[in-house]
């Protein structure tokens, strides 16, 4: 497989599932904090999994372009943090067993993390409603960057010490011609890369790709993160996989989909499969 989507629907269908639902667990808490630069959210994390381990179920990163795009574009929503503009904001949230073991875990988190200097600012939710603000800023990131115009959109795994760096350059390439935003899950080394204008431009196209491709795979990364390669980049897998992977992966498919019924025309290009399956 070559991304966080499986095969895509590509190898196999699913006759049956089996489906196993513990109980949820009765804590939940969330805070969300600021940081002065990239540096200081690296920090951050490794310090959220040395102490707070197992309860830790998520990290998510979100520059201040962001937070500005969803202040001026999500109806119902308020920054939790609005005294001064930060660089970079996190959510961090938490689920156990021990509501008030979690909270007094995570609270004390906070304090040595912001006596480090990781931390400038931050707010533990004091309710779901607060909680449920916190996570509509990250979670309606992508739904007000639509409400700007044109959104070219790119879901990249990159190292995490070298996450941010194709945001910064990508903002000397487009100039005043876009506005770029870097957002995503940090523990995974997942970026959203989106760049935003309020029209569709070939000009700007072009000094967005092929350079994002290129970046990416000089450093190691992917391509295609969580949500897959799909249709629009099958064509671009090399820069994430050899050709003898890619070569592997078509024959794979040609074995279990002689006739390429099974999405067709996604995760593998055209060109890797032989013409009968291309038809």
């Amino acid at each position: 497989m070559i991304d966080g989507s499986g095969s895509e629907g590509s190898l196999g269908i699913v006759t049956k599932v089996s489906i196993l639902t513990p109980a949820k667990l009765p804590s939940t808490n969330v805070a969300f904090l600021s940081c002065n630069d990239y540096m200081s959210c690296q920090k951050l994390l490794l310090a959220a999994r040395r102490s707070l381990g197992e309860i830790l179920s998520a990290f998510e990163f979100m520059d201040r372009q962001c937070i500005d795009l969803a202040m001026t574009h999500l109806e119902g929503v308020h920054n939790p943090l609005p005294v001064s503009p930060y660089k970079f904001y996190v959510l961090i949230e938490t689920t156990g067993s021990d509501e008030s073991y979690d909270k007094a875990k995570l609270e004390a988190f906070l304090l040595r993390s912001m006596e480090d200097g990781l931390v400038a600012d931050g707010v533990i939710a004091q309710d779901i409603s607060q909680a449920s603000n916190f996570w509509r800023i990250r979670e309606g990131i992508s739904e007000a960057s639509v409400k700007v115009g044109a959104v070219y959109k790119y879901d990249l795994s990159i190292p995490v010490e070298k996450l941010y760096d194709i945001v910064e350059e990508m903002r000397s390439r487009v100039g005043d011609t876009a506005e770029v935003l870097g957002y995503g899950h940090l523990g995974d080394g997942n970026l959203h890369l989106n760049i935003l204008s309020s029209k569709y431009s070939d000009n700007i196209l072009a000094q967005i790709e092929p350079f994002v491709y290129e970046w990416t795979a000089g450093h190691r990364g992917s391509i295609s993160a969580e949500h897959g390669l799909g249709l629009m980049k099958a064509e671009k897998i090399h820069y994430s996989k050899s050709p003898e992977a890619v070569q592997l992966m078509a024959s794979i498919k040609k074995l279990m989909d002689p006739n390429s019924i099974l999405n067709p025309y996604k995760v593998l290009p055209q060109s890797a499969l032989s013409p009968e399956q291309g038809s």
